[in-house]
């Protein structure tokens, strides 16, 4: 048998088993396996993100992948735990612009799942041509920490409007649409 022994033969399979194991246990070190269960920050009770969670959370388990929900008042507070490596929380939904590479550079985004639409709402007596012409104006953003506002927040200080020449309100939903046809604020936005 080509001039090797039975012996030599053992030596090498010997040989080739202590590579495969080291080179094993190297890799699982090296390349952990992935993780059994994650931890996803969604929103508020009936929010947007809570109905995705559920869609992920179904696409998810059929892979064997355990979704733990983690509810939250918005993508202000999704940031703060994605930035928190003690929170617990491997993934959080947020609309596009709440943060960047700059304010969170060890977070990476997956892409974009979802477009949201945002609609600016205000009384038909007035015809709004630019966003400027709501500067002065009482407008309802939403609530502090939504991203919603956050990203509401941005667009319309790059028309020059803030807190210190308009009344932004925290009204949302429902309450927004009573504000405005009732007369106590000028416009909101809603997504």
């Amino acid at each position: 048998m080509l001039g090797l022994s039975r012996w030599s033969l053992l030596k090498g399979l010997v040989a080739i088993l202590c590579i495969f194991g080291i080179v094993s246990l190297a890799l699982i070190y090296f390349i952990p396996a992935p993780p059994s269960k994650i931890t996803i920050a969604t929103s508020f009770k009936g929010g947007h993100y809570v109905d995705l969670f559920s869609r992920y959370q179904e696409i998810l388990a059929r892979s064997h992948l355990k979704v733990e929900q983690r509810l939250t008042k918005g993508a202000a507070e999704n940031l703060k735990l994605l930035n928190d490596p003690a929170s617990g929380i491997q993934i959080g939904f947020m609309q596009g612009g709440i943060s960047d590479s700059k304010q969170s550079p060890d977070l990476l985004s997956l892409g974009r799942i979802d477009y949201q639409l945002f609609w600016l709402f205000h009384r038909a007596t007035e015809t709004l041509d630019d966003l400027t012409q709501l500067k002065g104006k009482r407008i309802a953003l939403g609530s502090i920490g939504s991203g919603s506002r956050a990203v509401t927040e941005k667009i319309l200080g790059i028309g020059g409007i803030n807190h210190d020449n308009t009344t932004l309100l925290t009204l949302a939903g429902q309450d927004a649409v009573n504000a405005l046809n009732d007369g106590k604020i000028d416009a909101f936005f809603r997504l």
